[in-house]
C-alpha cells in the first residue's frame, strides 16, 4: 500500500482534529454538570413545571404525534414529544404518573414537529380564509369568512 502526501495529510487532520475535540467534548461536559448542579441548587427551570406545559398534538404531518409544548410568559418558546405516549417514548410512562414528575421527562419528537414553533409565529403564515380577487397570478387576494369559503368550496 503507497501512502501518499494527501493520504497522509488527511489522515493527520482527522487524528488530530479528533484528538483536540475530544479534549474539548469532556471540557463542555464538566461544565453541564458543574451547571446541573448550580442550577439545582438555585432556582428551579421554569420549563420543567407543569404549570408552563400544555399536551397537545402535533399537525405538521399526518402521523399527528402528541406533543409536550413549553410556554413562558405566554409564548411557546420549545415542544417536545409527549412521555406518556408510546408513540414518542418506549417505555412510555404510566398514566398514573404525577405531571410535576412527568413535566421533567422530555421524549423524543421529529425535527418537523419542533419546527411548531416557527411555524405558529411565522410572520407570513396564513390565519384566515383568502379568496383570490384578481386574475390568476395577479397576487391579489381579499379576506373571507370561514363560513363563505365553506360554502363556495362545498
Amino acid at each position: 500500500m503507497k501512502i501518499t502526501r494527501r493520504t497522509f495529510l488527511k489522515s493527520s487532520a482527522v487524528v488530530g482534529g479528533s484528538a483536540a475535540l475530544s479534549f474539548e467534548i469532556e471540557r463542555v461536559f464538566d461544565q453541564m454538570a458543574d451547571f446541573a448542579q448550580r442550577a439545582d441548587a438555585a432556582t428551579p427551570y421554569p420549563l420543567n413545571q407543569p404549570d408552563h406545559i400544555i399536551y397537545s398534538t402535533c399537525l405538521q404531518c399526518h402521523t399527528s404525534c402528541t406533543i409536550k409544548a413549553k410556554v413562558l410568559d405566554g409564548v411557546m418558546v420549545k415542544i417536545d414529544g409527549n412521555p406518556f405516549s408510546p408513540m414518542n417514548m418506549l417505555p412510555h410512562l404510566d398514566y398514573d404518573t404525577a405531571l410535576e414528575d412527568a413535566a421533567v421527562v422530555d421524549a423524543k419528537l421529529c425535527p418537523k414537529g419542533q419546527s411548531g414553533v416557527q411555524s405558529e409565529y411565522d410572520p407570513y403564515r396564513v390565519t384566515r380564509v383568502l379568496k383570490r380577487a384578481g386574475p390568476r397570478g395577479s397576487n391579489q387576494w381579499e379576506a373571507i369568512p370561514f363560513d363563505q369559503a365553506i360554502d363556495e368550496i362545498v
